[in-house]
């Protein structure tokens, strides 16, 4: 699982091709680095093989909204390969990174060879749009509480510690809701006072999970 949420899906097919025959070259990030910028473009797919790294957008106006973070395994890049336009995100290493690259034509070339390798990229793809869907109801029918304590609860799933200590600030908890940290802050303070939470600077811990997935309406998988 992501920090969308999402299962990982066995990108066996997908894997395999760029393992294979040097189809693929491996490419390095550092922390800090973009391994590409929003509206470049869309001339190859990669695979994380280690590190982690975050997808953004920005507005004209500087204004940032983080849509994912990609740690070994996740695919990255794949709508702007296989449309052939530009980059819909800024992705950008959390820390230093590696992954498999492999060139949009010779990717184009490999999925008429093996259909694998092009339904893995459809449930891929399908699996971007649920989560973009699941967001659009979420805008739509909960108010800022429940998407903050949905969000929370979805990056603690996969990044906290042994502890429950999740390395975020409030400021990043914002930007993947495109809230101020304002009012991020204040529902975050209120989480703490009911003994919800724990806050210190740059980390979060959840204390009460039943309690904030009550908030959350969530349906435990």
């Amino acid at each position: 699982m992501n920090a969308q949420g999402e299962t990982l899906i066995d990108l066996g097919a997908i894997a395999k091709t760029l393992d294979n025959g040097g189809l693929a070259r491996t490419v390095s990030v550092k922390e800090g680095q973009s391994l590409f910028i929003q509206d470049d473009p869309g001339d190859a797919l990669y695979l994380v093989k280690s590190g982690t790294l975050e997808a953004n957008i920005f507005a004209s106006s500087g204004k940032k909204l983080s849509l994912n973070i990609m740690q070994p395994g996740d695919v990255i890049g794949e709508i702007a390969v296989l449309d052939g336009g530009p980059r819909t995100a800024t992705v950008t290493a959390l820390e230093d990174a590696e992954l498999a690259r492999v060139d949009r034509t010779t990717l184009i070339d490999q999925m008429r060879r093996n259909p694998d390798i092009a339904l893995e990229l459809i449930q891929i793809l399908c699996g971007r749009l649920r989560w973009i869907s699941q967001q659009v109801e979420d805008m739509a029918l909960l108010n800022t509480e429940k998407r903050l304590a949905r969000r929370l609860i979805l990056i603690a799933r996969k990044f906290s510690d042994e502890k429950g200590h999740l390395n975020l600030s409030q400021s990043e908890l914002a930007d993947f809701l495109g809230l101020s940290r304002e009012s991020t802050n204040k529902i975050l303070q209120g989480w703490r006072s009911k003994g919800l939470i724990g806050l210190a600077r740059g980390s979060i811990a959840i204390v009460d999970y039943v309690g904030l997935t009550k908030i959350a309406e969530f349906q435990e998988p």
